[in-house]
């Protein structure tokens, strides 16, 4: 599509499409006089236009179990259209529909042996790599727990845009897995504190192994050993710590904020396709966090 370049600012844009009015906030911005009143205008027509447009992003989840990441990720499923990503999921699906990778890691799994690393990392970039998801965009949950997985994602040129670290202490992992119960005829789950169980089914359900604060606090730990190796691999910009704890919808409103912010970084790179001025390009981008920052807080 062709673009015109604003001689004033540096900034391409496609004529006719929601570039335009980003380009006329940010060409005020650098040029300087833009009003309170305008920047909000700006910042909503901005974000309506990430909206419309479906902006892919490549993105990965970090939690602690009982952290609170499978919650995040429906939501975000259903808000931006994300495909989320579980190994587990990608493992059992491609020996349900037997695959031909499928079929070579049903054939470690009927042995009682672990798929090897590299099978797993064929079955799981396939996955990503498919025009669904690349357009779509996606989160990566449970897919990086060992450096060597984080490496397999950079050398895929998958690098995540952001990698959302949700920060959750022991004692709240503690309370909110220690409390889950289940019931072993239905296999529909509770919680003795937040979501009891109905009297009539109360004795007869039962705590995982797992559940029990030994195992709760051995798992804690071995998540907090391993994360700063995850993550090591990837750019440090990109990684994000926000709030794991609170009411969900609290803590989903700190989530959409980084979201948001990095998919409107990836549009003003966008515009600044061809070249601009760095000093521009970054009084611009700070700007544009300003605006997000301000259009997010409810």
């Amino acid at each position: 599509m062709e673009r015109t370049r604003c001689s004033g600012s540096g900034i391409t844009y496609n004529p006719g499409s929601p570039d335009l009015h980003i380009h006329c906030m940010f060409r005020r911005v650098l040029l300087g006089g833009i009003g309170a009143s305008a920047t909000a205008a700006a910042a909503l027509s901005y974000k309506q236009s990430l909206a419309e447009e479906k902006m892919s992003l490549k993105m990965g989840i970090f939690a602690p179990p009982g952290g609170g990441k499978g919650t995040v990720c429906k939501k975000l499923v259903r808000d931006y259209g994300f495909v989320q990503v579980s190994t587990g999921d990608l493992l059992r699906d491609a020996v349900k529909n037997k695959t031909p990778l499928g079929m070579k890691a049903k054939e470690y799994m009927n042995k009682g042996e672990l798929v090897p690393a590299d099978l797993i990392h064929e079955i799981v970039g396939s996955h990503l790599k498919s025009p669904e998801v690349m357009q779509k965009g996606f989160i990566l949950d449970g897919v990086c727990r060992s450096k060597a997985n984080s490496e397999f994602i950079v050398d895929e040129g998958l690098t995540p845009d952001l990698c959302l670290i949700l920060d959750v202490t022991e004692a709240c992992v503690q309370e909110r897995l220690g409390g889950r119960v289940i019931d072993p005829v239905t296999k529909d789950s509770y919680h003795l504190k937040f979501v009891p169980p109905p009297p009539e089914i109360a004795d007869r359900c039962i705590r995982r192994k797992d559940d029990y604060p030994e195992a709760i606090t051995k798992r804690f730990n071995l998540y907090q050993k391993g994360l700063k190796e995850v993550l090591s691999v990837f750019p440090p910009a990109t990684v994000k710590k926000i709030p794991g704890e609170g009411a969900p919808k609290d803590v989903y409103l700190h989530v959409q904020k980084k979201v948001d912010e990095t998919l409107a970084h990836k549009k003003m790179e966008s515009l600044f396709e061809g070249g601009a001025d760095p000093k521009k390009m970054m009084s611009a981008l700070n700007a544009l966090s300003w605006v997000l920052t301000r259009g997010s807080s409810k």
